[in-house]
């Protein structure tokens, strides 16, 4: 119940004395601009000093952050500070480090500015300074980052409108994804015995060659990702209408050690070694059944077989049972590919290999993608690269013939000698 019954000042709040004994101060800071509902702000305390101590704290963290309408505005590094711990619970953590990463970077140019008077030359500076040291894709991915923020701001109306609207983003120029030609895979795999690697890799058995080039294969035959490759265990290996396949269902991903890693409610995460933990895939599409040849099924049960692994049990791992490092494996493909001469690429362009290929055989745009695990045809597309062969191919089958044998072109052809002289006679050209 409130200490007096005088009526208070609309928007001071109430001071609640609870039947425990405790007091309550609380009071209503407006609506939520994207929910419509009403936000309120409150803290308890054992005595009345100590309710209004940890009130009156938790009213300036947000006025510095901007939380609370009608405040001074919040400085840019403070705003980013609260929009990050909320962006954290709704992203993975892979999505969340790196987002804070940029967001981090950019706030060291203009973090001491206040939001209202944040504009667009601020993020032009902003964006000039990084520029200085940054690759232009990765500057464009700052801004980026900086623009959903903003855009946050401004759904909160602390700002009447993003300032990231009125500036150009920075110019990226495509590069070209170097891929292996159609048959140098089989090359590369076939070289992984001659690599003469020294480093730690799966296994350290007679087995070990054999997992570097199941990895390989899986990479250029299944179009499979690298966290999907070395989270494969046996229970993902699937018949479905008698055709052998791998039913994607998870991948690895460096998280963070234990103590330091924030897992969000909604997402289903195991902690394996390090900071690596076993997760859903990347997104729902990459959820999927990816037929494979019947070699490369046999192959994968025999290896089963033979190191006794069980349903759950990882199918590759390193000299300790621990998971695969994507450093390891670079190494070793790495090597691989200078034992078989062949150019230097990296293992993610095996991806790009697979959508190639799909779209050299005319395979249909939806099986393209469901192949992939990607959202849409358009991203499958930024990972095909059509080689001149198939291009030909593809415009000899598209362009009817254009030339007439009936024309025959006749010409005579004047000798360099010649040519310097000036009664030499003229080329002549005579279609008949």
């Amino acid at each position: 119940m409130a200490t007096n019954g005088r009526r208070r000042t609309k928007g001071a709040g109430s001071i609640i004395h609870r039947k425990d004994g405790s007091w309550e101060f609380r009071r209503e800071v407006g609506r939520d601009p994207a929910t419509g509902k009403r936000r309120y702000v409150s803290a308890k305390g054992r005595t009345k000093a100590d309710a209004r101590e940890r009130f009156d704290a938790k009213v300036a963290e947000m006025e510095r952050t901007g939380l609370l309408p009608g405040a001074k505005s919040p400085y840019l590094k403070d705003y980013a500070e609260r929009w990050l711990e909320e962006y954290r619970l709704n992203v993975k953590p892979t999505t969340y480090r790196t987002r804070a990463g940029r967001i981090h970077a950019c706030m060291e140019v203009i973090g001491c500015i206040r939001l209202t008077e944040l504009t667009p030359d601020h993020i032009r500076q902003c964006m000039r300074v990084l520029s200085k040291r940054l690759a232009p894709s990765t500057l464009k991915d700052h801004f980026v980052s900086l623009k959903m923020m903003l855009d946050q701001a401004e759904l909160e109306e602390l700002i009447p409108v993003d300032p990231c609207r009125r500036v150009k983003p920075p110019r990226v120029e495509p590069t070209e994804t170097r891929i292996l030609s159609p048959d140098q895979p089989k090359q590369l795999i076939e070289a992984v015995p001659n690599r003469g690697a020294k480093r730690r890799g799966p296994a350290l058995t007679v087995d070990v060659d054999e997992s570097w080039m199941l990895l390989f294969e899986l990479a250029f035959a299944a179009g499979m990702r690298e966290g999907e490759r070395y989270a494969l265990m046996p229970y993902e290996l699937e018949q479905r209408d008698g055709v052998p396949g791998i039913n994607v269902q998870q991948q690895i991903q460096q998280y963070g050690k234990p103590e330091d890693a924030v897992i969000p409610a909604w997402l289903k995460a195991e902690h394996l070694y390090g900071i690596l933990w076993l997760t859903t895939p990347k997104t729902h599409a990459a959820h999927r059944f990816v037929p494979i040849s019947t070699s490369l099924w046999q192959r994968l049960w025999a290896r089963i077989k033979r190191l006794d692994i069980g349903p759950r049990d990882l199918i590759f791992t390193n000299s300790r049972g621990n998971p695969v490092r994507s450093s390891t494996e670079r190494y070793n493909w790495n090597k691989a590919l200078k034992a078989a001469g062949l150019p230097p690429v990296t293992i993610h362009s095996a991806r790009h290999w697979t959508a190639s290929m799909t779209a050299r055989a005319n395979m249909p745009d939806d099986a393209r993608t469901a192949i992939m695990g990607h959202t849409s045809i358009s991203v499958t597309n930024h990972y095909t690269h059509r080689d001149a062969a198939s291009l030909a191919a593809l415009l000899d089958r598209a362009i009817p013939d254009l030339h007439d044998e009936r024309d025959v072109i006749d010409a005579q052809v004047i000798e360099e000698a010649r040519c310097l002289n000036e009664s030499a006679t003229p080329v002549r050209l005579e279609i008949a």
